[in-house]
């Protein structure tokens, strides 16, 4: 499935929210990390494909959407950087949100042999990796539903931290803290 960078933030300042509210978890959490953490993969892998493995694989979603990623990271993250921990959960999420084992070839890179997942969708299959998310999203209204998801969460969050009030918004760009 595909997410679009704003929704993987969105759902995951949502989750940090409500687990700060109600559990107390990672009280000192930076949203702007947890923002990188939540993007992480698509940082990592968008370019790459933009520069290379789109271009001649029709493969998107590379190197650090799979497992092998997904569990270096957090076994370095709870080994090295305990109170990072958050930033890997949130880079775990990103997996869960484009429930990305949907995509074998490469969620279990290279266990599968060295091919990526194949972008395939009928109807958006476009020379540009560009072109192929708009006419993903153009042409399957499902995705919107889950964009729109992220859209209420952004909302949720904006609302419940009241930072719609410039000076609130201002010191949460600043410290990367919602504002007490």
């Amino acid at each position: 499935m595909l997410l679009l960078p704003s929704a993987h933030v969105a759902y995951s300042w949502l989750a940090l929210t409500l687990l700060q509210d109600t559990l107390h978890v990672a009280p000192d959490a930076d949203y702007r990390g947890v923002a990188l953490a939540a993007m992480g993969s698509d940082l990592i892998d968008k370019p790459l494909a933009a520069a290379y493995f789109y271009r001649k694989q029709k493969a998107a979603v590379l190197f650090a959407h799979t497992l092998l990623a997904y569990v270096a990271a957090a076994a370095w993250t709870w080994a090295r950087w305990p109170r990072g921990a958050v930033y890997g959960v949130t880079f775990l999420g990103h997996a869960v949100l484009d429930r990305i084992w949907f995509f074998p070839d490469t969620f279990y890179w290279p266990l599968r042999g060295w091919r990526f997942h194949r972008w395939g969708k009928q109807g958006s299959e476009q020379k540009a990796i560009g072109k192929a998310y708009w006419f993903a999203f153009t042409r399957r209204p499902e995705l919107w539903l889950w964009e729109v998801g992220g859209l209420l969460a952004l909302a949720w969050v904006i609302w419940r931290h009241r930072l719609y009030h410039p000076k609130r918004l201002f010191a949460f760009l600043w410290t990367g803290r919602p504002p007490r």
